[in-house]
């Protein structure tokens, strides 16, 4: 069977030595560059690493590789985007398949550390299929239908790893208008223009109003004052605070997940210690169910920075933490702590608290910052979104009856606190 025919029978297909090792070896010290460099950002899709679409030098292996690699899947393709990523410790590919743009895809491993095994990536015919795995060498590529093929990858457990997509059309084909992914030329990136067309008809300054104790609301000064405290809810902003609805279809999320005790530390040293923090765990992920609750606190992040913080923020980075305090397990709490430590918590610039139960089913369970040397009094209100600097001491105090739910996530920024 010919490299064509088993393409079009398998849906994808190993090809070995399409770049030599020294020049994956040069794209791998290009990725490393670009992320010193800072221009390299962290996506959705997997949140601990760093990713760059459309770089000038990608895109250019993207377009030369077009023929050799149509003429051995026998399908005349056309180049749509690259999309690298140099992967981090404990980052997962989730089972997915890909928008148009990614039709015909390659992936390629450039780089990996030399003490840690080659990331592998499976592929399977939908999500209950336990699938074909490849542990892709340096150089080689792997090809496949992005549309139609599941692929996926376990948490990843090396240091590093540099991989590189390639993403194509069928000249022929029903997505063949997704050429160049509908940008004007290859070697661009299509976010600098969209971002100008938001800016431009977003107004001077957000209509944005900051919460200082639980019964005034002041606006709080400009540029001499030093962040601090800030939260949104159904007083002000009504349309960012989460309705009840919202906040118990969040709670929902827990019906088919197991708990676990949440931790203490940075990554490397975590540990359970319950006199120091008593709470029940879940992890709500970034997927098409969940995309909503991500959206809402990415605005209410954009607005309360570009009023409030003025950081240098990337974006979210790790997925959110639903919380669960209960007063029959210990008086569930965290004690005095800050949100900055060692490793990928080190760049957090924003901590956020969501509410999610009402203020009447529960007793203690008190949100408190400590904001420059000021004691405020977090918003209890169910839906409110809680704001504050990553370094600032808070706590959350003994549920003394019934239970309290919130939602967690902080806020990095590519470089320590700026």
């Amino acid at each position: 069977m010919n490299p064509a025919e088993y393409f079009e029978k398998n849906r994808y297909i190993y090809l070995s030595e399409v770049l030599s090792k020294d020049v994956c070896k040069n794209l791998t010290q290009h990725m490393h560059d670009l992320r010193k460099e800072g221009k390299l950002v962290q996506d959705e899709q997997c949140p601990l690493s760093w990713s760059i679409y459309g770089d000038p030098m990608f895109d250019g292996l993207l377009d030369k590789l077009a023929k050799p690699i149509g003429d051995k899947l026998g399908v005349e393709i056309l180049p749509t985007y690259t999309y690298a990523r140099l992967y981090q410790p404990g980052d997962i590919l989730k089972k997915h398949t890909d928008r148009p743009s990614c039709e015909i895809s390659g992936t390629m491993t450039l780089g990996y550390d030399p003490e840690s095994a080659i990331w592998p990536i499976f592929f399977g015919k939908d999500k209950g299929d336990p699938g074909t795995s490849y542990n892709i060498d340096t150089g080689d590529l792997v090809m496949y239908r992005g549309n139609e093929l599941v692929h996926w990858r376990p948490e990843y457990k090396g240091k590093w790893q540099v991989q590189v997509f390639f993403h194509y059309v069928d000249a022929n084909g029903p997505h063949k208008d997704w050429a160049n992914d509908k940008r004007a030329v290859l070697g661009t990136d299509p976010k600098p223009n969209q971002q100008k067309a938001q800016k431009d008809s977003e107004p001077e300054s957000y209509p944005f109003k900051y919460h200082y104790t639980p019964n005034t609301m002041a606006v709080l000064p400009q540029a001499d004052h030093v962040p601090g405290y800030a939260a949104f809810f159904s007083g002000f902003q009504p349309e960012l605070a989460f309705t009840p609805e919202e906040c118990e279809k969040i709670i929902a999320t827990a019906d088919d997940q197991y708990a676990a005790k949440a931790r203490v530390g940075s990554e490397a040293t975590s540990k359970t210690d319950l006199n120091i923090r008593d709470v029940d765990q879940y992890h709500i992920g970034l997927n098409e169910d969940t995309r909503w609750i991500y959206n809402k606190l990415i605005l209410a992040v954009a607005k309360s920075n570009h009023e409030h913080f003025k950081y240098n923020i990337s974006g979210i980075v790790h997925e959110l933490q639903l919380l669960h305090y209960r007063s029959d397990d210990g008086n569930g709490h965290y004690d005095w702590h800050t949100d900055i430590g060692h490793g990928q918590s080190a760049c957090r610039k924003i901590s956020i608290s969501v509410m999610l139960s009402p203020e009447n089913k529960y007793k203690g369970g008190d949100l408190e910052v400590s904001d420059h040397g000021v004691l405020r009094l977090g918003i209890r209100e169910q839906g409110s979104i809680n704001l504050f600097p990553s370094y600032m001491p808070h706590r959350v105090t003994p549920v003394t009856e019934g239970e309290r739910w919130a939602l967690v996530i902080w806020i990095n920024g590519a470089d320590r606190f700026k």
